[in-house]
């Protein structure tokens, strides 16, 4: 990469004096299970988080989460989990809660009260493929190579600051020149394999990076009526912003959504599709004729706030959104069993090009 030094008062200094390029180098330690690797950028991003205000009976806001990944400069969408122990030792019960059937990320926190308990905050994510190095800082109109592996189809998207998000064509092992940073701000860059996110990652363009964000105390996930209403609502907004039409719902689909939420919730899992949950356009094809197209989104999270948070900030999510030639919207949610619960959120955009969809009459056999 070709650094550039501008002579000019306002330029911004040289990548190398700012931030350095990230690659997920995780290393194995002596005494973790053979599938947790540290990393330290997922580590330098809970030393952050622990540095806040944690409560055991709260889970760590979207935004103070992307701003200590983004800082440090960790290219991937984690999960972080907190606890207080009376022990230096790290908590047995937040490393049980990672799944131990994958290869994963893991970086983890502590802080030493005044009353002698730890505060301890435990990031981790799994290891979807393998990125080359990218910078967390870059000049206004320059850009930066990308190449991912070990995904077999990815798809990249891109977020600006301005709203927008679009895709750019990406093939597996292979380079390409990503250079759509025209407007300063933070941009997120956004790697999707099927239908997991295996990179989520900001790039900030001739802006500082956010000062930490305070942790939030408990909050309540709400009725889930009121939360699909209200998400709903969220969608027609950005889209009027973006000069596209209103979505309209339609009732027929209401109940295949809040089915998808529900079964996703009670298995506590986010997902499109499953053998447990066969997804609203399965459902809708079984018993309506002709299909849909479905432009689909699924989230979890504890309020409409941050769930309408984490939409927006995942640039392929934020695509789905603004869909040019949807004409309608359902939104189903439902709360999962466990306290504190989350809300699960599905968000289904349609079009209908061979007209609307009516149920299917079936004949007694």
């Amino acid at each position: 990469m070709i650094l550039l030094l501008l002579a000019c008062v306002h330029a911004p200094a040289p990548l190398h004096e700012r931030a350095p390029a990230v690659r997920l180098r995780p290393e194995a330690v002596d005494g973790l299970p053979s599938n947790l690797h540290v990393d330290a950028g997922l580590r330098a991003a809970a030393e952050e988080l622990v540095g806040d205000s944690t409560r055991q009976d709260a889970r760590l806001a979207p935004t103070s989460v992307r701003v200590a990944l983004g800082r440090a400069g960790y290219p991937r969408d984690a999960h972080f989990l907190h606890a207080r122990t009376g022990d230096s030792a790290i908590p047995r019960s937040l490393l049980d809660a990672i799944p131990a059937s994958v290869q994963v990320d893991l970086g983890w926190a502590s802080r030493l009260d005044a009353d002698g308990g730890y505060a301890w905050v435990v990031g981790w994510a799994p290891q979807a493929g393998e990125m080359d190095p990218v910078p967390r800082d870059i000049a206004l109109d320059q850009g930066f190579p990308l190449r991912v592996d070990g995904i077999a189809d990815p798809r990249l998207f891109v977020g600006s600051p301005e709203g927008r998000a679009q895709e750019l064509s990406l093939a597996s092992g292979e380079a390409r020149w990503v250079d759509v940073f025209h407007v300063p701000g933070e941009y997120r860059v956004e790697v999707v394999d099927g239908d997991r996110v295996a990179f989520l990652y900001s790039v900030f363009v001739d802006a500082p990076v956010p000062p930490p964000q305070p942790l939030p105390g408990p909050s309540s996930p709400g009725n889930p009526s009121v939360a699909a209403a209200e998400l709903a609502a969220r969608v027609n907004g950005l889209r009027a912003s973006a000069g596209l039409p209103t979505l309209v719902p339609f009732p027929q689909f209401e109940t295949l959504a809040r089915l998808q939420a529900t079964c996703l919730a009670s298995g506590g899992e986010v997902s499109h599709e499953s053998t447990r949950c066969p997804g609203v356009p399965a459902m809708a094809e079984h018993d309506y004729f002709p299909r849909a197209k479905h432009h689909e989104d699924v989230v979890a999270a504890d309020n409409v706030g941050e769930a309408w948070e984490r939409l927006y900030d995942s640039p392929g999510h934020r695509l789905n959104l603004l869909c040019a030639a949807c004409t309608h919207l359902v939104v189903g949610s439902a709360l999962e069993s466990t306290v504190p619960a989350r809300m699960f959120s599905v968000l289904e955009l349609m079009a209908f090009p061979e007209g609307e969809p009516a149920p299917i009459i079936r004949g007694r056999q």
